[in-house]
């Protein structure tokens, strides 16, 4: 329960007392009586660093070390530039592993294709490899889906539960980038 967000004096009291309860020190916020402000808004987080530079830029070096190792990154590099331009998409000129500057562009070109170029990337793989390209085509989809869902403005039960089911089939199959932790000195 927020301190404050309750114009009933009532609730207000209890609150108060259950948070004093709790050892937790209360003061009113400035915003609090405020009826064009909702605490929600308020705090904003960075979504373009997080999402972007953050959860892509990890997905982005996984697949690229992932297809290293299946000897298909060639492949991925060639279909990359090779997607057509249309309106909030430029194809990428540089393979994943010469791009020294992730902008926010970058990052939002590769969210459009990494799927679609991922797939056939590894379309024509041996009965070997048939579990761990499904597994990271899995885990890439998902999260992608989840990435464009919290792009979202606004967010319904129903939103966030397909938000909570992408994390949650993205985390079943996690495990085929395990070997791949990234770190500064393996770049």
């Amino acid at each position: 329960m927020v301190l404050g967000t309750h114009k009933d004096e009532t609730e207000r009291r209890e609150a108060r007392h259950y948070l004093q309860d709790c050892a937790v020190g209360t003061s009113d916020g400035v915003f609090w009586d405020m009826e064009c402000i909702s605490p929600t808004t308020i705090i904003v987080p960075d979504f373009p660093h997080t999402m972007y530079l953050g959860m892509l830029k990890h997905l982005i070096d996984w697949v690229t070390f992932f297809l290293k190792q299946h000897r298909r990154i060639g492949r991925f590099n060639q279909l990359r530039p090779m997607m057509p331009r249309y309106p909030g998409f430029t194809p990428l000129n540089k393979p994943c592993s010469q791009v020294t500057q992730w902008s926010r562009e970058v990052m939002k070109a590769l969210r459009f294709i990494i799927v679609p170029v991922f797939v056939e990337t590894v379309v024509n793989h041996s009965v070997s490899q048939w579990i761990p390209f499904t597994e990271t085509l899995l885990c890439v989809k998902d999260l992608v889906d989840f990435h464009r869902m919290a792009q979202y403005p606004y967010h319904t039960e129903a939103t966030i539960q397909y938000m909570e089911n992408y994390l949650e089939e993205c985390h079943c199959h996690k495990d085929v980038f395990s070997r791949f932790h990234v770190s500064e000195s393996t770049k």
